[in-house]
């Protein structure tokens, strides 16, 4: 979304929404648009629409007289607030009028909606698919990883009237969750990336995340396409509960041999991967600046939706070379640190069992020197069990250090082989005071852990007292495999 262009006038939010606003002269101003959702004042831009949601930490009322300072256009408020000269709409449920508001902004929306769900990979695969569908149209896609009741309400109002396309990631932590949130965005293109046990403190098996992931299906409408990984163990649960919600066809990817979009090979270099693919019968050879397996069967079902919807795949794949991972998700950066030439690999946004199996395969070719590790989260009654599972798996890949945060991660370490040397940080500014006692010349330092857990602010530490002077490597588009 281009951040000048207009979202909505006050009268058509106040339609919207039923509200009634403090400013009719504002309101029937032709130049008096909104040109973005917020509901931080810290994080406005001047035009946005400042939503006062209630909270128990921090309540937005509060936080008027900033978003006015901010530059907001308007504010979407219960109860007005008169000492402040601010086009304010008065509702009766804040958020209950920003998700009317969503509804009118995917209703007024004419391109096609693609919904992403799966316990990995759905930001990730929400940005290649951004940025693949960009070579085509205009693409609007949900920020970050706003994904819940509160993040898709604000994708949906936020998403401009003439866009061409529109990727909306969607995550739950309950059954109902999932459909709740498609019934609001209505998808014509759902992709599952993965099922997994991501939350497992939350659902008594894993066919019961299956089950809640495949609601994504219950709203489908229009072109009704599913996009299924044909390596997941629920394949055919979920192809079946495509069907039988009205999907028109399923498409599968992976690197199963039946896999309609197919996943041939990787090669690992300095700058990323290069992929060999069948799509839909036809080889492709194409780079990304990216590292992982995962990553690359991603990108499988990302090409899948770009052809589910009619465009060419092949020029989608080619793009992708310049599309780089989310922050925290796989980024890799080089250089200077307390004079010695490092290189990081920021895996600090998110943990689960099978993220971190799949970044350790990643790492198999370049094992790191230093790993820093902090806890999973969501597990349950399963934390110990899988944390202890993780030893195995880090012990093949030999770390000369693992610096563990969190009391479970800490536990973990009684697992691992002797020649690996072990630090229980009490906390994040310990694991960086080690790391700074630890880190020698041409180390590789991986980092890995939930974002509750605060593993990003090691990476911010060293990042921030890192000089950067390390060559590109030049990469190709996508080609005909000879």
């Amino acid at each position: 979304m281009t951040d000048t262009q207009q979202l909505w006038t006050i009268e058509d939010i106040c339609a919207a929404t039923n509200g009634q606003t403090n400013d009719q002269a504002a309101a029937t101003k032709t130049d008096g648009y909104i040109t973005g959702i917020s509901i931080d004042s810290r994080e406005m831009k001047a035009g946005d629409l400042f939503v006062a949601l209630p909270g128990t930490v921090a309540d937005g009322y509060k936080f008027l007289a900033a978003a006015q300072s901010a530059g907001a256009s308007a504010a979407l408020v219960s109860k007005i607030d008169h000492h402040l000269d601010l086009p304010q709409i008065c509702v009766a449920d804040c958020l209950g009028a920003l998700r009317q508001l969503g509804v009118a902004g995917r209703a007024r929306f004419g391109g096609i909606q693609f919904g992403i769900t799966g316990s990995v990979g759905k930001t990730g695969s929400k940005e290649m698919l951004r940025h693949a569908l960009s070579q085509f149209g205009s693409c609007h896609a949900s920020q970050r990883s706003f994904n819940n009741h509160i993040g898709v309400p604000i994708s949906l109002a936020s998403l401009p009237q003439h866009a061409d396309f529109a990727v909306q990631e969607m995550g739950m932590s309950a059954a109902g969750e999932i459909a709740d949130l498609t019934r609001l965005t209505r998808p014509n293109i759902a992709l599952i990336t993965r099922i997994a046990d991501s939350h497992s403190a939350f659902f008594s098996s894993t066919a019961d995340i299956a089950a809640a992931k495949a609601e994504i299906f219950q709203a489908i409408e229009g072109l009704s396409i599913a996009i299924l990984n044909r390596d997941d163990a629920f394949y055919a649960t979920l192809r079946a509960a495509a069907i039988a919600a009205g999907a028109k066809q399923v498409i599968s990817f992976g690197h199963h041999p039946e896999a309609a979009y197919r996943l041939v090979s990787i090669t690992d270099h300095d700058a990323g991967m290069t992929i060999k693919a069948c799509l839909a019968g036809t080889d492709y050879v194409f780079d990304l600046r990216m590292y992982g397996r995962h990553l690359a069967e991603n990108a499988m079902g990302v090409l899948a939706c770009v052809a589910a919807a009619g465009l060419p795949a092949d020029i989608a794949a080619a793009a992708l070379v310049d599309c780089q991972p989310p922050s925290g998700r796989g980024q890799r950066h080089s250089g200077i640190y307390n004079n010695c030439k490092i290189s990081i690999i920021d895996d600090s946004y998110n943990a689960s069992p099978a993220s971190m199996a799949a970044a350790f395969s990643s790492l198999a070719a370049t094992p790191p020197h230093i790993m820093v590790l902090s806890e999973m989260r969501e597990l349950g009654g399963a934390t110990n069990a899988a944390h202890t599972a993780l030893a195995p798996q880090i012990n093949k890949l030999a770390p000369r250090i693992v610096i563990a945060i969190g009391t479970a991660m800490h536990a973990m370490l009684d697992s691992l082989d002797q020649s690996i040397i072990t630090v229980a940080a009490s906390d994040i500014d310990a694991a960086i005071a080690e790391l700074n006692h630890a880190i020698t010349n041409g180390d590789r330092i991986f980092i890995k852990g939930s974002n509750g857990s605060g593993a990003w602010r090691v990476r911010d530490a060293l990042c921030a007292a890192m000089t950067s002077d390390a060559p590109k490597r030049r990469l190709k588009g996508a080609s005909h495999a000879a």
